[in-house]
């Protein structure tokens, strides 16, 4: 979408979880980080989606990706407790060059984090994509091969629970209702669930590249993954203010693939254990007052194919710069928003 995108950032997930928690004052240690959920964040961000389609065959074949071409989007949000809102718009100006071809899609990421728990919600719906690198399979006098043809739907979400949430907060470094003053780390675990489609109206390996598996005339691969999952996320922090978090979770995941040829009406399924990786980052200044960050999520899942011996990747995440400052309500509007933290149990 190059006109709007929205997001409202709520889940039910953490209407329960929530409940569970005592106070703010008694369920964390303040010298580690303070939280400002009774104030009002208000964000404004830069931020680009991206969604790679990887193909790794065997050798002597070199590996080769299908990208979508996504629009630079400016948007603004506000937290108050656990409720986010964010409205972006595309940049028309900041677009990718024409050359690449044009991506329709419908991308409802979604990164929620509370207390002790996080969750990524993943609901990708795209299609039209360009070859890269740039040249290869590319007709005379165009710069990329195009595949308008060619779609991705993906649905699905992780979820991890923080085991040191009373020193360590994921919503200090991705959110900005909190800061994190000492640094400290936690380990997570939790699970995961994934269906996803890979489609187009021909083969999906063009036959310059492989003319063996194109002439296999493999058009669609779906996938259902599911599975338990660890990991380990940190804050680094300079001088209370300056910081640096990476968080990276592992799930080993069962999984069955299947490569499908609509015109030779052939289907070959793939069963086995493959490892799916999350990662989120994040970088920047904050404060009692405002927060500048460098955020970067990213969600890599690995399939494989029975008939080709393909080894597929799906690529997913965002880039995004935050700026967000702190606000303190009045007694009318936090009156007004009463029902936000009472519905949480807050």
């Amino acid at each position: 979408m190059k006109t709007l995108s929205l997001c409202l950032m709520i889940s039910l997930f953490f209407l329960s979880a929530a409940r569970s928690q005592q106070k703010e004052a008694e369920d964390h240690d303040t010298s580690y980080y303070t939280t400002y959920r009774s104030m009002l964040t208000a964000r404004g961000y830069l931020s680009r989606k991206y969604n790679v389609l990887s193909f790794n065959p065997p050798q002597p074949v070199e590996p080769f990706q299908y990208r979508a071409t996504t629009s630079l989007n400016l948007g603004i949000g506000a937290t108050y407790h656990a409720f986010t809102l964010n409205i972006g718009f595309g940049i028309t100006r900041f677009n990718p060059d024409a050359a690449k071809g044009q991506t329709h899609y419908l991308d409802l990421q979604g990164h929620f984090y509370a207390r002790k728990w996080s969750i990524d919600l993943l609901g990708e719906f795209y299609k039209g994509y360009y070859l890269t690198p740039a040249g290869l399979a590319a007709p005379p006098g165009n710069a990329y091969y195009l595949r308008p043809d060619i779609g991705l739907s993906l649905i699905g979400f992780a979820f991890y629970r923080a085991l040191n949430q009373q020193k360590f907060s994921y919503q200090a470094g991705l959110l900005e209702n909190e800061w994190q003053k000492k640094s400290a780390g936690s380990i997570l675990f939790g699970g995961e669930i994934y269906y996803g489609s890979t489609h187009g109206d021909s083969t999906l390996v063009p036959n310059q590249i492989d003319p063996v598996v194109s002439n296999l005339s493999i058009n669609k691969v779906h996938s259902f993954s599911f599975g338990p999952g660890v990991g380990y996320a940190y804050t680094l922090v300079f001088d209370e203010h300056y910081f640096i978090l990476g968080s990276v979770t592992v799930s080993l995941d069962f999984r069955y693939s299947t490569e499908i040829s609509t015109l030779t009406n052939q289907r070959s399924g793939y069963f086995g254990f493959r490892p799916n990786g999350i990662l989120h980052a994040g970088m920047g200044y904050n404060g009692s007052r405002w927060s500048l960050s460098l955020l970067w999520v990213d969600t890599e899942l690995f399939l494989r194919g029975a008939n080709s011996d393909y080894r597929y990747t799906i690529g997913v995440g965002n880039y995004r710069l935050v700026y967000a400052k702190r606000f303190n309500l009045d007694r009318k509007t936090k009156k007004i928003l009463a029902p936000i933290p009472q519905i949480l149990g807050q």
